[in-house]
């Protein structure tokens, strides 16, 4: 009896050792990172990544800052101040071809400005609306069709890259609504107050209604890349469902461990098979509360965590991971400003 029950704690103990190695917290295989260049309190809230062979990195902050970096270390090519007020640049994303740059305000509503993504030069405005059905549509202002004439980029945009929030009210009668939009182009998502609603982008139709995402304020959510289902985050309980359109049944949930880790932004790898989810978590110790940022990788076919990380990645991760082209590398952002290029985790 004391052989076997020798033989099952060794056995209990090489198990916790492999789960050790492939779920272990620390830090990810870190390529470069580059804290902000001035001494401003700022926080990185977008980061993009140049597609093709660009080879940059778009960083916006609270600072009022968008600076471009070069993907491979991390040297700074340019910065671009944006409006006074403006409150910090929150998107940072780039055109199809790599040509522009379209950088979203926390106080420009539903405006995105386009620069030249080669030199940051300001060239126009692309405008957003919402129809009397709920549909948002995307439009160039006069500066930006008269810079690059045709249909003014709209066409070299995947729209969605792009997400909005429109806020109504104030107090406690604020109410704020997410918009996100599906890779193929059919649906738009719509999450306010613990619902969600799909529409069909070319109709206006209600496709399906979903009761979850987050009660107040932002809603973290993401499409898959195949645009048949939906992730959102939630607090209570705290995690992640993903929902099937077609059917409206909630497919898989990522269940956070701690109850108070917050959701900053979903991410989904381009093919599909892991959800990204990036954060924080407060932590009491013996000196008191503490906190740090999170990024966990989780596998989409059964739910299950397959990466934390909780080193290199400040008081929180507060914008989205960015993928390189071939998303054999992540970019994201911290709360203190730094910007970090690491290497994908295996699955």
């Amino acid at each position: 009896m004391k052989r076997n029950r020798n033989g099952l704690l060794a056995l209990l103990c090489s198990l916790a050792l492999a789960s050790t190695a492939v779920f272990a917290q620390g830090a990810p295989q870190i390529v470069w990172e580059a804290p902000t260049p001035s001494s401003l309190a700022n926080s990185v809230q977008g980061v993009g990544w140049a597609p093709g062979t660009v080879a940059r990195i778009a960083v916006g902050s609270t600072d009022r800052w968008v600076r471009t970096r070069r993907a491979s270390s991390g040297a700074l090519v340019y910065s671009v101040l944006q409006p006074h007020r403006s409150g910090g640049a929150d998107q940072t994303v780039y055109s199809n071809d790599g040509v522009f740059l379209a950088v979203h305000n926390r106080n420009g509503g539903f405006n995105y400005r386009v620069l030249r993504a080669s030199d940051g030069v300001f060239l126009g405005t692309l405008n957003a609306t919402i129809e009397a059905n709920g549909i948002v549509r995307f439009a160039p202002d006069a500066q930006l069709l008269a810079s690059v004439g045709g249909d003014g980029t709209l066409s070299r945009w995947r729209i969605a890259n792009f997400t909005l929030v429109r806020t109504v009210g104030s107090g406690y009668d604020r109410v704020s609504t997410t918009f996100n939009f599906s890779p193929n182009g059919t649906y738009q998502a719509a999450a306010s107050q613990g619902s969600i609603t799909v529409q069909s982008r070319s109709s206006g139709a209600v496709v399906r209604i979903f009761t979850g995402g987050t009660t107040q304020g932002f809603a973290p959510m993401a499409f898959t890349p195949d645009s048949t289902r939906l992730a959102a985050w939630a607090s209570t309980p705290n995690e992640t469902t993903l929902w099937r359109i077609s059917d409206g049944v909630a497919v898989m949930r990522f269940r956070n461990a701690a109850s108070n880790e917050g959701v900053v932004a979903l991410r989904f790898s381009p093919d599909g098979a892991r959800l990204v989810t990036t954060g924080y978590l407060p932590i009491e110790t013996s000196s008191g509360w503490q906190q740090r940022g999170m990024i966990r990788f989780w596998r989409v076919s059964d739910g299950a965590l397959r990466r934390s990380f909780d080193a290199r990645t400040g008081l929180a991760v507060t914008s989205p991971i960015a993928w390189s082209p071939d998303a054999t590398r992540f970019a994201y952002g911290t709360y203190e400003g730094s910007v970090v290029a690491a290497v994908t985790p295996a699955p």
